[in-house]
C-alpha cells in the first residue's frame, strides 16, 4: 500500500486496501451458492415485507446461536422447520370458499391419524391410570361447554366407529 512521507496512506492506498476488502466481500459471499439463492428468493418477496422477513431471520439467527452455546447446559437444540412458513394465510370471509381447502382436510387427518397410533399406549398398563386421572382433573377444570363438546366429540366417535362395524363400537 502507497504511503505519504508522513506514514498514512495515499489516496491511492486507502483505494487499494477499499478494492481488497471489497474483493474478499465478494469472494466470500460468491463461494456459498445458498447466497444467490437467498438474494433472489428475497428480491421476490414484496418490498414491504422485506423488514418484518429480515426480522425473523435474524431473531431466528440469534437463537441458533443463543441454542448452540447452552446446549451442554440446557440439553436443548434446534433445527429448521422444513414446513415453516412465513406468511399467515389470511382469509377473507366474503371470497372464502363454500368447502374446506384440501390443505386443511389434508392436516386434520394427518392429526386424527396421529392420535390413532397414540391408541395402544393410553390402554398400557400404568399409562391408563396416568392419562384418565389427567382428564379427570382437566373435565373438572374445565367449562361446561367444553365439557358439552367432549361428550358430543364421544358420541360421534363411537357413531363413526359403528358405521364401519356396529359390534366393533361395544
Amino acid at each position: 500500500m502507497a504511503r505519504r512521507d508522513d506514514g498514512g496512506p495515499t489516496p491511492l492506498g486507502e483505494l487499494e486496501a477499499l478494492l481488497s476488502c471489497a474483493q474478499e466481500v465478494a469472494a466470500r459471499l460468491t463461494a456459498d451458492p445458498l447466497i444467490g439463492r437467498l438474494l433472489s428468493a428475497f428480491a421476490r418477496l414484496p418490498a414491504s415485507d422485506r423488514e418484518t422477513v429480515l426480522g425473523v431471520i435474524e431473531r431466528d439467527g440469534a437463537w441458533c446461536r443463543v441454542v448452540e452455546q447452552t446446549s451442554d447446559t440446557t440439553g436443548i437444540t434446534v433445527r429448521a422447520n422444513p414446513h415453516a412458513s412465513l406468511y399467515l394465510h389470511v382469509l377473507d370471509p366474503a371470497k372464502a370458499p363454500d368447502e374446506p381447502l384440501q390443505r386443511d382436510v389434508d392436516v386434520i387427518a394427518s392429526g386424527i391419524e396421529q392420535f390413532l397410533h397414540l391408541l395402544p399406549l393410553l390402554f398400557q398398563e400404568g399409562v391408563h391410570l396416568q392419562w384418565t386421572e389427567s382428564a379427570r382433573a382437566l373435565a373438572r377444570a374445565s367449562t361446561v361447554e367444553t365439557r358439552r363438546l367432549a361428550a358430543r366429540l364421544a358420541w360421534e366417535v363411537l357413531a363413526i366407529v359403528g358405521e364401519v362395524d356396529p359390534a366393533e363400537a361395544r
